[in-house]
């Protein structure tokens, strides 16, 4: 009988609906209709090996699609192909495919201590409630999703911790429309306890509204939405004359506050709600040159002696 990898893809979201965020189900209903669709239209599953998957990556390189994009789609297709073949009689391929490069990562973006106390100096002095979230991120690394989902109720100042549990991003659906929704956090490391240093603990009393089943940044039970708080951001290093950087900065910078202050690997991981010590190291961890040089000199020691 028939069956239409499409068709089997179509399927496999379907049965993932009720397990996934709606961030990855959106992020799979957009590879499916951009990406897979059209390339695998008629294509029956029986059709399916290693030589034509592997037509597909290089005709989608060619047609400068990136590789993280090319790589996912294949995820996709491999994850259906396994799901059908534990429901019929379908024998899986054995896959085996040559991806393009990934882009090298770029450079960890970070705020200097001069300029991580400026804006901090100033929040203080003026309108706290509205750079409340710079000042949050800077002190716990949370995601600004994170930070647009949190409430009040979220946040225990007599334990001293923030409860990290939701996100909130705009979701792209079909036909270019997209919508608002508050959700799971990125992973399930993503949920996790965050403590308060004493400093935030005095900053957040001091803005702490008598409602607290209200949206963090707001105050009022409608959250902000990410985008907009970013040029809330962007304005103000504007306004200050501070090199412009991603809200994301400010997240990188507390995780390298934490390294240049010998805090160990696993907790930094831990309260950045990375999935892996692995993820942590990759991003963060890296020598100077002069530790480099350091290093070499020692041998001289050793030989020496």
């Amino acid at each position: 009988m028939q069956k239409l990898l499409n068709d089997v893809i179509i399927n496999y979201i379907r049965f993932k609906n009720t397990i996934l965020n709606s961030s990855t189900l959106a992020r799979y209903h957009n590879l499916f209709e951009n990406h897979i669709k059209e390339w695998f239209k008629e294509i029956d599953i029986a059709q399916i090996n290693n030589s034509l998957l592997q037509k597909y990556v290089d005709e989608q390189w060619i047609e400068k699609t990136t590789s993280i994009v090319i790589r996912e789609a294949i995820l996709l297709i491999k994850l259906a192909l396994k799901r059908e073949a534990k429901i019929s009689n379908f024998d899986m391929p054995m896959i085996d495919l040559d991806f393009p490069p990934l882009a090298k990562r770029k450079n960890v973006e970070t705020l200097t201590r001069i300029e991580e106390k400026q804006l901090i100096n100033y929040i203080l002095n003026d309108e706290r409630q509205k750079y409340s979230g710079i000042i949050l991120s800077l002190l716990t690394g949370m995601r600004i999703g994170e930070i647009c989902a949190l409430k009040w109720s979220d946040i225990d100042l007599k334990k001293r911790q923030v409860n990290v549990n939701k996100t909130l991003q705009r979701i792209c659906i079909k036909n270019n429309k997209s919508a608002i929704q508050i959700g799971k956090t990125k992973t399930s490391s993503g949920l996790r306890n965050i403590p308060i240093s004493n400093f935030l603990y005095d900053f957040l009393v001091s803005i702490k509204p008598s409602n607290r089943d209200t949206y963090f940044l707001t105050n009022s039970t409608t959250p902000k939405e990410p985008r907009n708080y970013r040029k809330i951001y962007k304005t103000l290093l504007k306004k200050l004359k501070i090199k412009t950087t991603t809200f994301h900065a400010l997240r990188h910078t507390f995780a390298t506050r934490l390294i240049e202050n010998k805090i160990d690997i696993k907790t930094i991981s831990e309260l950045l709600g990375h999935s892996s010590t692995n993820i942590t190291i990759s991003i963060y961890v890296h020598s100077e040159y002069s530790t480099k040089r350091k290093a070499v000199k020692s041998l001289d020691n050793l030989i020496l002696k």
